[in-house]
């Protein structure tokens, strides 16, 4: 009877665990709720043009969420979701900021408030994660750790997602779009590449991505452009916070500071890795030469030595090395010597060699620096997922518990003048297709009537159609599947 009730409670003890790992969302607190006028203004006092634009209300959140760590075990983070006040669907945009020192100056806190109200004034929900080690999530933030970039802003997708449905009655039309810039251009590619490795396409329906002023290859670019034969760059706290963040993931850098950096760095960086000290501080502190931040024996080791740990671990972060499904735009500056341009050509020529078909590297202004380069590439990536958005309209159904939709499979995809749409049905119904253009419009729909139970096909002849994005919807009764097409 004992070895019963111990059991039960295993069990029971179980259950509770795997209902409350199936929940995200752990608290949401209003930060602010401001009128269009209000966030026209706003947007204007920090250097956004809106003339062009259509801008409405918008109410932001701080975001309490669960996740994984760098090791895989439970912890909490925190991020921002801002909320249109528009309608009750609309596209979401996960927009991930760059490198931040200070665990406290991040979204959640209304830092770079005008990304969320420049997003969502436009009409798309944000989220903006803080990343772990950031915000409320304790220790140092593994900076540049692409599997922890991805994990923090996608289960803060899910917490939002919970939040809007469950309280605000409002939920993502299906559309994701990934952005952020410098580190969070990095960040923005690891979301997309750890969405198409893990085959979470059903989940999360990326429609573009535009990963701004990013490093990619790390160990082919971005890394010898900073130990070149100069030996000065202006941002060398860079290195120590992706040292010790590696140090932290892999745990094969050091066990003391004194065996990478010189005196007085060996003992002042870990203090500043506190997360108390905010950029300035640390540009304060750093040298321009990085002989007189580092041991000369390491700097030596970590150029001549393909196979010296730091260089393994660069190479697990790169992110130009595998293919996108979905349209990448990666927009950089021409006279950037922060992160330097070739990250963004190395990674399009990369991945247009391994088989991707819409990558694309595109120079903002051959004389912008990593600072000028923002507004030129914040407003081109607005305009293009702009382009492709539908605006209080679902375009597909993401919600797991959603059961029995008709399969779809197109081929070719992309295409340049018909694709054959084949579907599935568990049994005869009446089918209806329909195709829609990227802003929602219908172009075309097909009544099929009664179709017998089985595999069915219809081919879509859009030779008259502009390339674009489109995307096919078929209705089998009461169950509706949509689908993304590309027509080049």
């Amino acid at each position: 009877m004992k070895n019963f009730k111990e059991l039960i409670l295993a069990t029971n003890l179980l259950l509770f665990t795997l209902t409350l790992n199936s929940q995200y969302l752990v608290s949401a607190t209003e930060l602010s709720s401001l009128s269009a006028p209000l966030v026209e203004a706003y947007l204007n006092s920090h250097g956004w043009d809106t003339s062009p634009m259509t801008i409405n209300g918008v109410t932001s959140y701080k975001i309490i969420y669960n996740t994984t760590d760098v090791h895989g075990d439970p912890t909490v983070a925190s991020g921002a979701l801002y909320v249109p006040q528009l309608c009750d669907t609309m596209p979401l945009v996960s927009y991930q900021h760059g490198t931040e020192f200070h665990k406290a100056h991040v979204p959640s806190n209304n830092y770079v408030r005008d990304r969320g109200l420049l997003y969502s004034g436009n009409g798309f929900i944000t989220t903006m994660p803080d990343y772990l080690g950031m915000g409320v999530n304790p220790g140092i933030h593994p900076y540049v750790h692409w599997e922890s970039e991805a994990t923090a802003s996608i289960d803060l997708i899910r917490a939002a997602r919970e939040y809007l449905m469950d309280e605000l009655h409002i939920r993502d039309n299906n559309q994701l779009f990934l952005t952020g810039y410098s580190q969070g251009g990095h960040s923005t590619m690891a979301i997309h590449k750890y969405i198409t490795v893990n085959n979470l396409q059903s989940e999360f329906n990326v429609v573009a991505s535009a990963p701004m002023s990013g490093a990619f290859p790390l160990y082919d670019v971005q890394m010898p452009g900073i130990f070149n034969e100069d030996s000065t760059y202006c941002c060398l706290y860079y290195l120590a916070y992706a040292f010790a963040s590696y140090q932290l993931v892999y745990g094969n850098l050091y066990e003391n500071y004194n065996e990478y950096y010189d005196p007085p760095y060996d003992t002042q960086i870990p203090i500043y890795l506190s997360g108390n000290y905010t950029n300035a501080q640390w540009a304060a502190l750093m040298p321009n030469n990085y002989y007189d931040l580092m041991q000369d024996s390491v700097i030596h080791n970590i150029k001549n030595n393909p196979n010296h740990p730091v260089n393994i671990d660069l190479r697990e972060n790169d992110l130009h090395n595998w293919i996108p499904d979905e349209p990448v735009r990666m927009l950089y500056c021409g006279s950037d010597q922060v992160v330097f341009p070739e990250n963004s050509i190395m990674a399009q020529d990369t991945m247009n060699a391994l088989g991707a078909t819409d990558v694309q590297a595109i120079e903002m202004d051959p004389y912008g620096n990593h600072s000028t380069c923002v507004v030129p590439a914040f407003t081109y990536a607005l305009e293009w997922f702009d382009s492709l958005k539908v605006q209080c309209l679902m375009v597909g159904l993401s919600v797991p518990s959603v059961k029995k939709q008709p399969g779809i499979s197109l081929y070719p995809n992309p295409f340049s003048t018909s694709t054959t749409i084949e579907y599935v049905l568990a049994e005869s119904r009446n089918v209806d297709i329909t195709i829609f253009n990227h802003l929602g419009q219908q172009v075309e729909r097909i009544e099929q009537g009664n179709s017998q139970l089985g595999k069915q096909q219809f081919v879509w002849d859009a030779s008259a159609m502009p390339a674009g994005i489109y995307f096919v919807q078929v209705k089998a009764g009461n169950e509706v599947t949509t689908r993304k097409m590309i027509k080049q």
